[in-house]
């Protein structure tokens, strides 16, 4: 039963980074859904992701000169 909520669990999340992926592409590079084949599933699954992980933090802290401290 475990499994089974796990999947289902992945399968929501895999399904909701291919439409942000799918939202992502410009309207006129968009192929239709019936015409989506493996390639284009896996290239919209890693557009999808990617956007997602542009909304992370944009600060990036700077390396600290004198390492890290040892107390």
């Amino acid at each position: 039963m475990d499994l089974l909520i796990l999947f289902m669990i992945a399968v929501m999340f895999t399904t909701v980074v291919f439409f942000i992926g799918r939202f992502a592409c410009p309207r006129h590079d968009r192929v239709p859904l019936i015409e989506v084949d493996h390639v284009l599933l896996w290239t919209t699954l890693r557009r999808g992701w990617h956007a997602l992980g542009s909304f992370g933090p944009t600060m990036h802290y700077p390396d600290d000169p004198a390492g890290p401290s040892r107390a």
